[in-house]
């Protein structure tokens, strides 16, 4: 379990989230990252390098360039269920919350 919770921290910050994001549609250098994000490059590669130590991301150099890419494209499917399921909860909360008034 405490290996579990370790991977979900990998996806409790959101501008981590924005990185994992612009990965989406393909591997991108951390210049590229930085602009589809709007975060500095320092943060977007800090982000990078947490990604790539949790085994999400992977680091491929090509001459004087890294590029980045998610690993396995299923983490996208595990942030859509949690999407979903987060929704699903506050709609809840919102009913439940209007049958008391």
């Amino acid at each position: 379990m405490e290996a579990l919770a370790e991977y979900f921290k990998v996806f409790s910050e959101p501008n981590r989230l924005m990185v994992l994001e612009a990965l989406r549609e393909g591997p991108l250098n951390v210049t590229a990252v930085v602009q589809c994000t709007g975060l500095s490059q320092a943060l977007v590669s800090k982000h990078l390098k947490l990604l790539t130590i949790a085994g999400v991301v992977a680091r491929r150099p090509e001459g004087s360039l890294v590029f980045y890419e998610v690993l396995d494209r299923g983490v996208f499917r595990l942030l859509l269920a949690a999407e979903k399921q987060l929704l699903t909860a506050r709609e809840q909360q919102l009913s439940a919350l209007q049958a008391v008034l």
